[in-house]
């Protein structure tokens, strides 16, 4: 379990540092100023020796011109290449954050109906904002990291080159506490790890509760919506305190390290000035100068690496996401849609949601002519929305095939395949914007206002569309709340209408139409139809006696098919359905 963590790790850092790459010329100026800068902050102890042994000491007023004039030209170097490090490393992070968060939302849209169903909408939003967001933590931190570790190099090389034996009594600390700190850090990346999962789960709660609450307060149950909120932020709030107080460890035990280690330096660096004459007093300043100088960035290293840990299951996360693979994929020799007639047959079709459920379709065998009208009735969970669903590939096929014209439609490519077919789906989902927009989503570009107007008034949208103060450019509301169910249904219906597709699904197209209105719409629909292959999901089953074929299904399986006198005529599930709806006759 260790080591699959530990390379999720490396294998996010590699990603990461794939996408630095595409700026790497950035990067190198980066490292270049960083290294300025480490250079003119470790300049005071190399000077400070001749501070003490020949300003100090032998009282030279040259030397003392030259290293203040050093120490301030120094210091205004340091500062323009600290202001544009800080410039180039924050907007090369943002690039960097930008392009990973374009490629998920990009790896999302290729990803196959099953990634959501089985993935709450928060946990997906709380690894684009959030998680996604941390990255740009990351990659700042690194950039701070960068000119740390080049400044404790630089100070290193200068200890070793004053006295080898004071430098070696400075590395024998290190590895005792670098043990100490791994293991520290390695507490803090998985409290961090488990953190960010909880925020997921709690991102998740927030977004269920806030898209039910017409349903939370239709029962009354907001204190136990409340309640699982404070519960599940109690939960984040107890990993965070667990993983502060692993962090608070560091800052004394650092404390404590380099003060045993300043004294013991000072102890034995000050006995070899006495005792040694050509160890002398500016060398042990110049080594305690050097030593203190490298104490404040090297603890710096160490929080930001405690800091990066702590975030370190964000790019975890997010490169999870990228990893997800799509279980629909597109052939590299996919065929063009082209003239392809919608006779659609379905041959020993099998699909299951996952491996270890039942088959929700099994062994589906049927042929739909050009332009027939196939009805699909049962009761609910029978399979009926799951089959139509496999005809645009949403899922896909367990087993058998489905072809129109005779080709199977995983040699199609996708894209072409969808543009042939429209669905107005059982639940209908409006985006924010206006009507117009919303009924012209998915259209040609060369789509004129007339032909969007056309198709309201075939799903007798028209009407009610121009009783709004601003007609067509009325907003619709986020998700469509501002429209009333019928009014959603029939927009649908109109988008669905102006793609002009060859194959429709219509899935309880008119279920949310009031009497009349369906009356109008069917007769609408009916019209589209000719020449047309359909797909209608219907309860109401007084909409579909005229379809050509009607499918009785049950447990995903067919359980009878004819047309609507055929199957009252046979006594079966569908002479019990109608029966139900409408009386005995």
């Amino acid at each position: 379990m260790k080591k699959i963590k530990l390379k999720v790790q490396k294998t996010s850092l590699k990603k990461m540092f794939d996408y630095g790459m595409n700026y790497k010329y950035r990067f190198i100026l980066i490292v270049i100023l960083s290294l300025i800068v480490s250079l003119t902050k470790a300049l005071p102890a190399w000077l400070s020796k001749s501070l003490m042994d020949d300003v100090l000491i032998a009282k030279d007023m040259k030397m003392l011109i030259l290293v203040s004039g050093g120490l301030v030209i120094a210091t205004i170097v340091k500062g323009f290449s600290m202001y544009y490090k800080e410039i180039f490393s924050s907007y090369t992070t943002r690039l960097v954050v930008r392009d990973i968060q374009q490629d998920i939302y990009r790896h999302l849209h290729k990803l196959s109906h099953s990634y959501f169903d089985r993935t709450p909408q928060g946990e997906i939003m709380a690894r684009i904002s959030g998680d996604a967001g941390n990255l740009g933590k990351i990659g700042f931190m690194i950039f701070q990291i960068l000119p740390e570790f080049l400044t404790v190099t630089v100070l290193l090389i200068g200890l070793f080159r004053i006295d080898v034996v004071l430098a070696i009594m400075t590395l024998i600390m290190m590895p005792g506490m670098m043990m100490v700190l791994k293991k520290i850090l390695k507490k803090i990346k998985k409290t961090a790890r488990k953190r960010q999962d909880q925020r997921g789960e709690l991102n998740s709660l927030i977004q269920e509760s806030l898209s039910g609450i017409r349903v939370v307060k239709a029962f009354a149950t907001e204190q136990d919506e409340i309640e699982k909120y404070e519960e599940k932020n109690m939960e984040v709030l107890s990993t965070e305190y667990r993983n502060k107080k692993v962090e608070a460890r560091i800052s004394p035990i650092n404390e404590v390290v380099t003060t045993i280690l300043t004294v013991g330096v000072l102890l034995y660096g000050g006995n070899k000035v006495i005792v040694d004459a050509n160890f002398t007093a500016g060398d042990l300043v110049s080594f305690l100068t050097s030593l203190g100088l490298m104490f404040e960035p090297l603890k710096k290293m160490i929080k930001r690496g405690s800091d990066l840990m702590s975030i370190m299951p964000s790019a975890d996360r997010v490169m999870e996401l990228l990893d997800e693979v799509p279980e629909v994929v597109e052939k590299k020799n996919a065929k063009d849609y082209g003239d392809l007639s919608p006779k659609v047959r379905f041959k020993d079709l099998k699909f299951k949601y996952g491996k270890d459920l039942d088959y929700a379709i099994n062994n589906i065998n049927f042929e739909i002519n050009a332009g027939e009208v196939i009805a699909l009735v049962g009761r609910s969970g029978s399979g009926k929305t799951t089959l139509v669903n496999l005809i645009p590939r949403f899922y896909e096929v367990e087993d058998g095939s489905i072809t129109i014209d005779g080709v199977d439609i995983r040699d199609l490519k996708i894209k072409e395949l969808r543009d042939h077919i429209g669905i107005v789906p059982q639940e209908t989902f409006l985006f924010s914007g206006s009507i117009y927009s919303n009924i012209l989503y998915g259209a040609e570009n060369n789509v004129t206002k007339e032909e969007v107007i056309n198709a309201a008034k075939m799903a007798n949208a028209h009407n009610f569309i121009i009783e709004f103060e601003n007609g067509y450019d009325q907003e619709v509301g986020e998700r469509g709340t501002l429209m009333s169910g019928g009014q959603k249904q029939r927009i649908a219906i109109a988008r669905a209408l102006l793609k002009n597709p060859e194959i429709m699904i219509l899935d309880e197209a008119t279920s949310a139409l009031d009497t009349e209105s369906e009356r109008l719409v069917q007769d609408a629909l009916e019209k589209l139809m000719i020449g047309r292959t359909t797909f209608v999901i219907a309860h109401r089953l007084s909409t579909i006696v005229n379809a050509d074929k009607i499918i009785v299904m049950d447990r995903g399986k067919i359980a009878e098919i004819g047309s609507h006198q055929e199957l009252l005529s046979s006594g079966g599930i569908y002479k019990k359905l109608y029966e139900t709806q409408f009386g005995e006759e």
